[in-house]
C-alpha cells in the first residue's frame, strides 16, 4: 500500500462500501440494512429490535456470513453453469462439466468471501465450500471431518488469536457436530427414503431439518451461555 492508502485490501473495502451505498440506495430502510448485511456483510443498519428479535428466536445466524449462505451462492453457480453447459450438446460431450462448474463456483465463492468481509465463520465456510468443490474436481468425496479440520487449522495458523471469538466457536461447534451425525447417519443409512416412496421422502426431509436444527442448537448452546448469557427457548420451534 502507498501513502494514499492504495493496495488490494483498500480496493477491496471501498468495493464494499460502494456496494452497500448502492444497496442502500436501492432498498431504503429495513430491508436494505439486511440486504447489506447478507452480502457485503456490513450490519451497521439493521436496527437493535430487529437483532434482538433474530437473538430470541436462534435465527441471528441469517446475518453472520456462514456455511449457508456459502453453500446457496456456491451451489446455485454450481448448477447454472453445469446446466448451461449441459444445454449445448456438443460442449457437453467434450468438456467435463462437472469440474469447470465447481472451478466457477469456487471463483463465485471467493469473490463472495472478499466482498463479504471475511469474517472468522466466512472464511471457515469458504475453506469448507473451497475443498468440497476441488475434491469434486479430483472425483473424490466433498465434505468430511478432515475438511473440518483443514479449515481450523488455517484459520489458526492465520489468526491464532480467534480460537478464543464466539464466532470460531460456534461456528466449528455446529460444523463438526453436523458432519459427524449426518457421517454416522449416512454409514447406518437413516435417512434414505429406500422404497417407501414420496412419502417416506418427505417424512424423512423432516426428519432431517428436526435433526439439524436440534444437533446444531445443542452444540452451540453453552457457547451462547457462556458469551452472551443467554439460551434460547423457542430456537427449535
Amino acid at each position: 500500500a502507498g501513502p494514499g492508502g492504495g493496495g488490494p485490501t483498500a480496493a477491496v473495502r471501498r468495493l464494499r462500501g460502494r456496494m452497500t451505498d448502492a444497496i442502500l440506495a436501492a432498498l431504503p430502510g429495513r430491508e436494505g440494512g439486511f440486504a447489506a448485511a447478507l452480502i457485503t456483510g456490513s450490519r451497521a443498519e439493521v436496527r437493535h429490535a430487529e437483532n434482538q428479535d433474530l437473538r430470541d428466536s436462534n435465527l441471528a445466524h441469517l446475518l453472520s456470513i456462514s456455511g449457508m449462505h456459502m453453500g446457496l451462492l456456491a451451489g446455485l453457480s454450481f448448477g447454472v453453469v453445469r446446466f448451461g453447459i449441459a444445454a449445448i450438446p456438443g460442449l457437453a460431450v467434450r468438456v467435463a462439466s462437472k469440474k469447470l462448474a465447481a472451478a466457477a463456483a469456487l471463483a463465485v465463492a471467493t469473490g463472495y468471501l472478499l466482498v463479504s468481509g471475511a469474517e472468522v465463520a466466512t472464511q471457515r465456510a469458504y475453506i469448507m465450500a473451497a475443498a468440497a468443490l476441488c475434491a469434486a474436481m479430483i472425483d473424490r468425496p466433498a465434505v468430511s471431518l478432515r475438511s473440518v479440520a483443514a479449515a481450523a487449522l488455517a484459520i489458526l495458523l492465520l489468526m491464532p488469536e480467534s480460537l478464543t471469538n464466539a464466532g470460531f466457536q460456534m461456528s466449528f461447534a455446529a460444523t463438526i457436530a453436523l458432519v459427524a451425525v449426518y457421517e454416522e447417519a449416512g454409514e447406518r443409512r437413516w435417512l434414505r427414503a429406500g422404497r417407501g416412496g414420496w412419502g417416506r421422502g418427505a417424512a424423512l426431509w423432516a426428519a432431517g431439518l428436526l435433526l439439524t436444527s436440534v444437533v446444531a442448537g445443542a452444540a452451540t448452546s453453552p457457547f451462547a451461555a457462556a458469551h452472551f448469557n443467554r439460551m434460547t427457548s423457542w430456537g427449535l420451534p
